[in-house]
Order: structure tokens, then sequence, then C-alpha cells
């Protein structure tokens, strides 16, 4: 008689166990990276009456004859299903698509770690990338001395301290066409050498375009490019100069023109002075009767190399190639430009973002950018063996695996998704259905205690 009413008390605490289970998945419905949880039920034990017999002499075996004794919790499963995406559009706020965890730590060698599906993130004063909860997320971060991705997992830093070095400018390739309509020069057009200065006769027509250049120290050089047409390479006016072209280089922040390093007794840089050669300054182009440059002919090969003083003195751009050798000469209007160019100013961060892989893209003040770190995953050869701890965190267990550390998109690992958060997967619909069997499965179990109570009272009065 007592079996029945201990089997009613295991059923009602094994179903308020699993009406906790489906509140806490309820009470998530909206929490970041939440998993849903499940409850299952097992038998807790069976008494045999009677064992089974074989068939004998003629007769039949007979069965088992057992009495269960009620249940008990057999696993709350986690569900380690990936819920739907949210929009945020907030730069720090990561969603994985696919496998894998974030990895946190809250120790200064990164090495007490939780791993977390939540990558509602932040970046705290220092530009550490952080959880809601304060802990580090861990990555690769590029050394600043060599370039070079570290091997060693840390914290994830996004510093606007973080700078970029000036390069100086190495080449300018020019591209576009002179017009060949555009008069050549003649003996009263012919530029004017004065004291420091090249002036060009007014109604002289020609091609004029500028360009910016970068010393080592970032200092900014305006350079103004003037193409004349009909001179020589020794600053002659001829008849046949109709495909003959010179380039003056013009410094608008120096305010001094330039003359080519290659050719002997030149100084590298200087002001025009008052009786100067104009060869010594205009550097020669010539073209071919197919409106191509001829490279044999032009001044060593079309090709010019300079070196820029720095506005301050120390800061030269040595050796800057200047390539003319894509020009053309056509009867079209003239659209000759510098189209390829490096060097760039000293420039700090100003925004970064996280691609698919996990990089970080750091883009400067000056129009640069380059990678300064990358966001790590963790996989798990079973992942429903994680321990939830707290605030959306897991941690290893015997069951769960050793973490496997890799990048986002290799390994199995899913890549990630910037300005998007993973929501709970709880699927309400399901818990409600799931409610409503708990609490009649917790109704009958009552039921059950209060018959057996009246099955002993009707024993209890067999007395009277």
């Amino acid at each position: 008689m007592m079996r029945s009413m201990f089997s009613g008390v295991s059923g009602l605490r094994a179903h308020q166990l699993k009406m906790d289970t489906i509140g806490n998945n309820i009470a998530n419905v909206n929490t970041v990276g939440y998993k849903s949880q499940r409850a299952t039920f097992q038998e807790v034990f069976n008494q045999t009456l009677r064992g089974a017999g074989s068939p004998q002499e003629g007769k039949g075996g007979t069965n088992p004859q057992q009495v269960g004794l009620g249940i008990s919790l057999s696993s709350i499963d986690t569900f380690h299903i990936r819920g739907a995406v949210q929009r945020t559009d907030n730069l720090t706020d990561l969603a994985i698509n696919g496998d894998g965890f974030f990895i946190l730590s809250n120790s200064t060698d990164g090495l007490s770690r939780s791993y977390t599906r939540a990558g509602n993130f932040s970046l705290d004063d220092d530009g550490n990338l952080v959880s809601a909860n304060g802990y580090k997320v861990l990555g690769y971060m590029v050394d600043s001395n060599t370039n070079v991705m570290k091997s060693q997992l840390e914290g994830i830093k996004i510093s606007k301290a973080e700078m970029v070095a000036a390069q100086k400018t190495s080449y300018s390739t020019f591209e576009g066409n002179l017009d060949n309509s555009i008069e050549k020069l003649t003996a009263a057009t012919v530029p004017i050498f004065g004291a420091g200065t090249i002036t060009i006769p007014s109604g002289t027509k020609y091609w004029e375009t500028t360009a910016t250049v970068y010393d080592t120290l970032g200092g900014k050089h305006t350079l103004k490019y003037t193409f004349v047409r009909g001179l020589d390479d020794t600053g002659t006016i001829t008849a046949a100069e109709d495909s003959d072209w010179c380039v003056l280089i013009y410094d608008q922040d120096k305010k001094q023109y330039y003359r080519s390093i290659e050719a002997t007794d030149k100084t590298i840089m200087d002001t025009a002075a008052a009786g100067a050669n104009l060869q010594d300054y205009a550097f020669h182009l010539k073209f071919g009767t197919d409106g191509l440059i001829s490279t044999a002919d032009s001044e060593n090969g079309g090709k010019v190399k300079l070196t820029v003083p720095s506005k301050n003195g120390s800061g030269d751009i040595v050796g800057l190639d200047i390539d003319f050798t894509k020009l053309t000469q056509f009867a079209n209007e003239s659209n000759a430009a510098v189209t390829g160019s490096d060097g760039y100013p000293q420039g700090s961060l100003d925004t970064f973002s996280i691609g698919p892989t996990g990089e970080i893209n750091g883009i400067f003040t000056n129009g640069m950018s380059k990678i300064i770190g990358q966001v790590a995953l963790a996989a798990f050869k079973n992942p429903a063996g994680l321990e939830k701890t707290a605030e959306n965190m897991f941690q290893v267990t015997p069951n769960s695996g050793d973490p496997i550390v890799g990048l986002p998109g290799s390994s199995g690992l899913g890549s990630l998704n910037s300005g998007t958060l993973e929501m709970s997967n709880v699927d309400i619909s399901n818990e409600f259905a799931e409610m409503i069997s708990t609490q009649r499965g917790f109704q009958a179990n009552s039921r059950i205690i209060t018959t057996s109570d009246e099955m002993l009272q009707e024993l209890v009065n067999l007395k009277r």
C-alpha cells in the first residue's frame, strides 16, 4: 500500500524539477546567447515479486512480476542549437555563425577561462574588448614592433592610442593623355628663368596637374607638374619637336623646382637661378607616331628619380620614382594625372571593423588600415558536457573534452557576424506545451497520494 504513495511523492519531486527547468527557459527567452534545457525522467527501481520461469515438462514459461517504486530525474540536457540573430549595428556585438564559443578570462595571465555564445561585448576605458560582466575577450594581437600576429592568446585590446607611423612616398605613376593639339612652344613662349623662379609666358598652352607626396616624417608636399610641348632634351625648339614634351616639377610647399638626380653635375633640388639652362629642370619626354611614349628617346626611359627634402630638413624622400611611361599623346583632351602612389602621414586609430574571420581591421585618421588583432574561438567534442556557471558562461568538465582553440571560419568553427547578436534558442510554444503536460503529470501524482491515503483510511476503518 505504501509503495504507491512513495511513487507519487517521487513523481511530484521529478515534475517539480521539470517545471523548474521550464520556468528557467521561459525566464531566459530574451537572454542573449542562452541555451535552453530539457529535463527527462527514468524509473528509479523495480521490486521483483517473482522471477521469470523457463518452460519445462509441457508447461510454458512465466514472466517476472515486478512493482515499480517511482521515478527519478534522468538528465537535464542543454541544447546547443544556434538561436536567432538580432541586428544591432554595434561594432563590438558579435554572433557566431556556426559552432564555437568565445573565450573569456578574468585573470591577468588569461589562463582562467570561461566560454560563452553571448557576444554583447564593449570596450572598457583601456580599450579592452570585454563581456558585459567585465571578462576580457581572448584572441591574438599583432606585435606593434614586427607587425606579425602573436601566437599566444591574450586579451583583445583596441586602443585609440594605436597609431600608424608615417611612410615616405616611394613612387608615383602617371597615366592619361596629353592633347597633341596643344601648340608647341615658340621662341617667345619658352619658360623664362628669373631669380629663383621659372615663368611660363602668358598665352602659352600647357597641361598642369598636382599630386601629393609625403616625406619620411609624414610632411606633406604638393607637387605641381607642368607639361609643355615643343622642347627637345636640350631645351631647343625645332620644327621636328611636335612629339617632344618637357615636364617641370614644382614643390608648392617648398616653393622650389626639382632636378633629376640621374643627371650629372645637377643638384638634387634648387631654385631656378637666373641664367640657368632649361634642360637642367625640364624632364624630356618624346612620343612616337602611334601616340605612345618612346622610352628609347625619352630622358632616362621616361622615368625620373627625385629626392624631396622634408619641411624641417631631417626627413627626406630619398629616391622618389616618377613613372611617365604610360602617358599617351592623342588628339583628345588632356587628362594626365598620378593614378598610383604610396606614402602617407602618421595616423591614429579612428575606427575599426571585425571581419568574418575575426580579424580586427583598424582604420586610421590618415586613411590607412591594418590588422591589429583577431578574435579566437573554442570548440568542444561534446558541448552538451559543458557546465553552466553564471552570466551566460560555461566551463570545461571531464565530459566536455578540452577546448580546441582556432580562428573563426576554420577547423569547423563558425564565422563571425559583426553588428549582430545571437538570441536565446528557447521555443516558447514548446515550453508552454511542456508546462501543460508537466502540470497534469504533477496533478496526477498528487491524486496517487490522496487515493493511497483514502485506501489506508479504509484499512484503518476495518477495526470499527
